[in-house]
């Protein structure tokens, strides 16, 4: 007994830092390919790629008992993978993923500017992100837009890349999706060490039939 207690709060520890890195990689789907695309491609055509106002997005309501239950059902894949230990698939549906980011304290500044969907084997994203940073022809300016993704996970090497953009209703130019459609969005993630251990912990990431299904790697004998 004195045991498991004395553990116990490593593994809450662990869990959460699996949260905290599963809600960091659905940001990095959204806000990495907008980024890309803002930093590279909006500053001299804010007019053409950008909106006076903001897009409104889908919100999910999700009870606290309920969230909490979630919570806690991604905080146990988190402590079994850490630790190694055999357990279940984890498997989150559109509205899961989207109540994590909402109720997540580090994703709580673009909780209100993100909506991630699931159709079928396709992660899609909307964004509503304001454009501050892109001097002051940019102020009051957002980007608007809806992006496809591609996510496969294998060896440990976690894979993301955009399928498709969408800026103000329209489809980005060849020229710039083939730029896009070569970059790995998840790269950045391998920047923090615990990100990267976290994910080579993991067997396979899966999307199919508006679900996500995230495998551990099994127990080493």
């Amino acid at each position: 007994m004195s045991d498991d207690s004395t553990t116990q709060p490593a593994r809450k520890g662990r869990g959460c830092m699996f949260y905290g890195c599963l809600t960091g990689l659905l940001l990095l789907l959204l806000a990495g390919v907008m980024a890309f695309f803002a930093v590279r491609f909006v500053r001299n055509r804010i007019a053409d790629y950008t909106d006076a106002a903001p897009m409104k997005l889908p919100k999910v309501e999700m009870a606290e008992a309920e969230f909490k239950e979630l919570e806690e059902r991604v905080k146990s894949f988190g402590n079994a993978v850490q630790q190694g230990k055999a357990t279940e698939p984890l498997t989150l549906t559109e509205r899961d993923l989207n109540a994590l980011l909402a109720k997540q304290p580090e994703a709580k500044e673009l909780a209100d500017k993100v909506y991630v969907s699931l159709d079928g084997d396709q992660v899609k994203g909307r964004v509503s992100i304001p454009l501050p940073h892109l001097g002051w022809l940019a102020s009051g300016r957002y980007l608007n837009g809806d992006a496809t993704f591609n996510v496969s996970l294998e060896n440990g090497v976690l894979i993301v890349t955009a399928r498709a953009v969408q800026v103000k209703g329209l489809p980005l130019p060849d020229s710039v999706m083939s730029q896009l459609r070569v970059q790995n969005l998840a790269k950045d993630f391998y920047k923090d060490p615990k990100s990267a251990e976290a994910i080579s912990k993991l067997e396979s990431l899966q999307v199919r039939d508006g679900l996500v299904t995230i495998k551990a790697r099994p127990p080493k004998p």
